[in-house]
């Protein structure tokens, strides 16, 4: 959420009664703490200013530069520390993981997933810990996606053959909104199988696009925990709980039909596990709502961006593309589509595409928050009970300390292995690492790199003519994800036709 200026002064002056008490408890535990070094804090806004003129992720990578990879920030009224090179990173996620792999609770998860229920946002513990091994061994193991490949060739076929319908006569296609009702598609009927009809399905959709496009970024209350009823007043809560119910119903409905049906899907998966009952933490229809929603919202927002934002850099870069589509094409040509995804591991170049835009273009350049559960020293620092921890994914993978010529695009890079999706190397995080590590990676990055071979495959690309390059807008817009802020417009042209 993007706070303004006058936003900022108007909430400094209606919480004047509580400023005394703050500034008071301040002075008493500064001269207690080894606080990290950080940028000059305003009474009751703090760091905020800080953050107006710029994204987010640039803004503290430039603050880092002045005040070190462990730096302190109030955010509002919250106690902040963000987390900027891999040596820090790696004493937050691996050495002390222990101690940050809870999150806080926001708005958005707090409503959505019915209070911080789902695998994301649920406080570690108990039930989150058997949530996560419910997700690597049944949900989203290696097995299950590959069980949902033959969701993933019709709908990126389908994707395919809408692009090259829309593309007829050399108009430009807005790829982005294509990308996006195919991996929407691909994840509802991943999570709710076939037995759940196109109209609730599209309802779902409906409902859940709203509640991403209400939900995305902090609220007053996330920052300011005493302002909670400026929410209320803005009428933001209301509508949060309105798309709430709104969902809640269509889950209902979806819920009753797949009991009926039971058939091949995730939601099958939990209902099945629901009444076995052999779990160590029992979960009931409001627990498997938040989680279905969780991997739902990061099937499909996730995928798309990321499959744009690597189309973009190959049209920016014509040679990479041209590299690309030769590999693709001379391991798809006369193979049968059904067998196109299990001949993914033979298209090296193109997988260090992937890995190369989602070093330069993270979808999550600041990492869903860890909460501190005890105080403990980071960097050299104390960093206190209580404190959200940011880890600034993009400012390390961009950095010219661990990366030569680090604003280029150079697939090359990612040619020797030793650098994976699997957080082994600190300046890269894609899908984080530690105890909170994305569980949905495998799903999501199966469907990214599908669907990227596909569109090389099957269609031949060029820009809108006029349109050089350089021209492309790469700079990003952040919500629930980072997503390119001008929507990527190309002409499509057949290479091959997709069979019927």
């Amino acid at each position: 959420m993007e706070l303004s200026a006058a936003t900022l002064v108007f909430l400094s002056l209606i919480s004047l009664p509580i400023l005394v008490t703050l500034l008071s408890r301040n002075s008493a535990l500064s001269s207690k703490r080894r606080r990290p070094p950080g940028p000059r804090n305003l009474p009751l806004i703090g760091s905020l200013p800080h953050l107006l003129n710029s994204q987010p992720h640039i803004a503290l990578r430039d603050l880092a530069k002045k005040y070190g990879p462990v730096m302190f920030l109030r955010m509002g009224q919250i106690d902040t520390v963000v987390i900027s090179s891999p040596a820090a990173a790696q004493e937050v996620l691996k050495e002390k993981d222990v101690n940050f792999a809870s999150r806080p609770s926001l708005m958005v998860s707090e409503i959505f997933c019915y209070g911080d229920k789902d695998v994301a946002f649920s406080p570690y513990g108990p039930y989150w810990r058997m949530l996560r091994k419910l997700c690597t061994v049944e949900l989203l193991s290696a097995k299950m996606v590959r069980q949902l490949a033959p969701i993933r060739d019709k709908e990126t076929l389908s994707l395919v053959s809408k692009i090259q319908a829309a593309g007829q006569g050399g108009k430009p296609v807005n790829l982005a909104t294509l990308l996006l009702s195919c991996s929407n598609t691909i994840a509802a009927k991943a999570a709710f199988g076939q037995v759940c009809s196109n109209e609730l399905r599209e309802q779902f959709l409906s409902a859940m696009d709203v509640a991403l496009k209400i939900g995305g970024g902090f609220t007053i209350g996330d920052l300011f925990p005493s302002l909670w009823f400026i929410d209320v007043i803005t009428g933001l809560r209301p509508r949060m709980w309105r798309a709430h119910r709104q969902l809640n119903t269509v889950y209902d409905k979806i819920i009753a039909q797949c009991e009926r049906e039971r058939g091949d899907s995730l939601l099958s998966v939990l209902l099945r596990i629901k009444d076995e009952g052999e779990l160590e933490v029992p979960i009931d229809i409001i627990n498997i709502k938040a989680i279905v929603a969780d991997m739902f919202v990061g099937g499909t927002e996730t995928t798309a961006s990321s499959v744009e934002w690597v189309m973009s850099e190959l049209m920016r870069n014509p040679e990479a593309m041209a590299k690309a589509q030769v590999e693709v094409r001379r391991v798809f040509d006369n193979k049968l589509p059904q067998d196109h995804e299990g001949m993914i591991d033979q298209l090296h170049y193109t997988r260090m595409v992937i890995k190369e835009s989602m070093r330069l273009n993270p979808v999550l350049p600041l990492l869903i928050p860890h909460l501190c559960r005890e105080t403990c020293d980071i960097g050299g620092f104390e960093v206190t009970k209580g404190t959200r921890v940011i880890v600034n994914s993009w400012a390390m993978a961009r950095s010219p300390e661990y990366w030569h010529d680090a604003e280029k695009f150079r697939p090359e890079r990612f040619e020797d292995g030793t650098i994976d999706y699997k957080g082994s190397r600190f300046e890269y995080l894609p899908f984080g690492t530690g105890r909170r590590r994305c569980p949905g990676d495998t799903f999501g990055l199966t469907s990214v790199e599908f669907i990227v071979a596909r569109l090389l495959y099957y269609i031949d690309w060029t820009l809108p003519d006029g349109m050089r390059p350089d021209e492309i807008n790469m700079d990003m817009h952040i919500g629930g994800t980072a997503r390119k802020k001008e929507q990527l417009h190309l002409v499509a042209s057949p290479y091959k036709v997709v069979p019927v």
